[in-house]
């Protein structure tokens, strides 16, 4: 077996390459596609003018993936070909996800616009959960936790080069950006699939070994109990600090998705600013967070981790609010870049403790993955949710209210996370040991 327990930060890097395709696609895809939707006086391209049908459009991916990827991460466990088990997924999906991506600005019709985005987001969740499990495939349980902050990191430089690519719109037209990003997408491929062996990996050796020894095919993970059973679970517990736990994350994914979804059009019709600046208005988040996430980190230990999400809710809270009022006297981008990189800051401080608070309340570390389960529920039924619910509120209320349509469900997040009563570090040391194993299994 070529694998060492010794972790490898450079092919832990190049591993991420899987999930750099995809974010750096999604990151141009989310501020370009609300701006080809939307029919405004600046847009009369556009085809939409209700931000709810717009929101309900962006929504589609989430749709797509919510059934898609536990079914396609399910089939690859029983894969067996020369290339592995992940890699024949993502041969498949990256050049056909980066074909649609390059076709949709050549659209004519809202119909074919639509057609494109359907299998383009269809394409995607064809790979993801295959690109997020190379890492755990590779790197032993024992450096899983510096393994998933590498490929996080590879995911947000995604996010920023895709968001930082609408500046290109400046000097050069829509299509040829999407072009050269699909060209990327595929570049990564090939580079993947060259430094990165998967039928190397320690994960499916072991598995080809047992299989060679017993003769059949392995079937790997846990039973894990379904949504109805594990919501059965929490809303039996006395203390309901899970529940709330669960109702501010859903809260505050409404409020984020929802605005990502219609940020670029606001940067247009109601700061006035050119596409190429709407577009790339995210970019400003992105950076302080990718800046600010590791030594945030640190916080939790001082003041706590309900503290510090609860200062990254008001950060959010209060930046927005600002950002409305900043969107009222259309604030050139020097002065809207003030509350768009705090809210990157509060992103960080909210991101990284939600799920650890959630994984520290399951009462037994054999709970750990059923409270996963709910984690990953309720932040992407607000993923689904959350560009209709704010996209109506802002066909009720107008475009300039988008600020604070989403403010509400981080005011409504920061009450949830008042009534969280526990939460942090409550275990003895074998507890921790033991539950830290099984977080990193998953």
């Amino acid at each position: 077996m070529s694998e060492t327990s010794k972790f490898r930060v450079g092919h832990t890097f190049l591993i991420g390459l899987a999930f750099f395709s995809s974010e750096i696609a999604w990151a141009f895809y989310n501020g370009q596609i609300p701006l080809m939707l939307t029919l405004t006086p600046e847009n009369p391209l556009g085809y939409l003018t209700s931000f709810f049908l717009v929101g309900l459009l962006m929504a589609l991916d989430n749709i797509i993936g919510v059934i898609i990827q536990p079914i396609m991460g399910s089939i690859s466990d029983g894969t067996r070909t020369k290339f592995g088990r992940r890699m024949p997924y993502l041969i498949v999906g990256v050049p056909v996800g980066a074909l649609f991506f390059a076709l949709i600005p050549w659209q004519t019709s809202l119909l074919t616009l639509i057609i494109y985005m359907f299998f383009f987001g269809l394409s995607m969740g064809f790979y993801r959960s295959q690109a997020v499990s190379l890492m755990p495939d590779f790197v032993r349980p024992v450096n899983r936790s510096k393994g998933n902050a590498i490929i996080n990191l590879m995911g947000g430089i995604g996010v920023a080069f895709g968001y930082g690519f609408s500046l290109l719109l400046s000097i050069i037209d829509r299509q040829w950006i999407f072009l050269l990003i699909s060209v990327i997408m595929v570049v990564a491929l090939f580079v993947l699939l060259w430094r990165v062996k998967e039928k190397e990996s320690y994960s499916y050796q072991l598995i080809l070994e047992a299989e060679g020894e017993k003769g059949e095919k392995v079937k790997e993970g846990k039973k894990k109990p379904g949504l109805i059973e594990s919501i059965k679970d929490i809303a039996a517990e006395k203390d309901k600090s899970t529940l709330f736990i669960l109702l501010a994350i859903f809260c505050w994914f409404i409020g984020y998705q929802g605005i990502v979804a219609l940020v670029s059009v606001y940067g247009v019709v109601v700061l006035g600013y050119p596409e190429f600046l709407a577009s790339f208005l995210p970019f400003i988040v992105t950076i302080p967070l990718l800046i600010s996430i590791y030594p945030l980190s640190l916080l939790p230990a001082k003041i706590g981790r309900r503290m510090t999400i609860k200062i990254g809710v008001i950060l959010w809270t209060g930046m927005l609010i600002l950002g409305f009022f900043f969107g009222l006297i259309k604030a050139p981008l020097g002065i809207m870049a003030i509350p768009l990189a705090f809210l990157g800051i509060g992103w960080a401080m909210i991101n990284t403790n939600s799920i650890v608070i959630v994984w520290e309340l399951a009462p037994t570390q054999k709970k750990i993955g059923t409270y996963t389960g709910l984690y990953y529920f309720f932040s992407y039924m607000a993923a689904i949710l959350g560009p209709m619910i704010v996209g109506g509120l802002t066909d009720l209320f107008g475009l300039p209210s988008l600020m604070l349509n989403g403010a509400i469900f981080f005011i409504l997040a920061f009450i949830m996370m008042m009534l969280v009563k526990r939460g942090e570090v409550e275990l003895t040391e074998e507890e921790k040991l033991a539950r830290q194993k099984t977080i990193q299994e998953l």
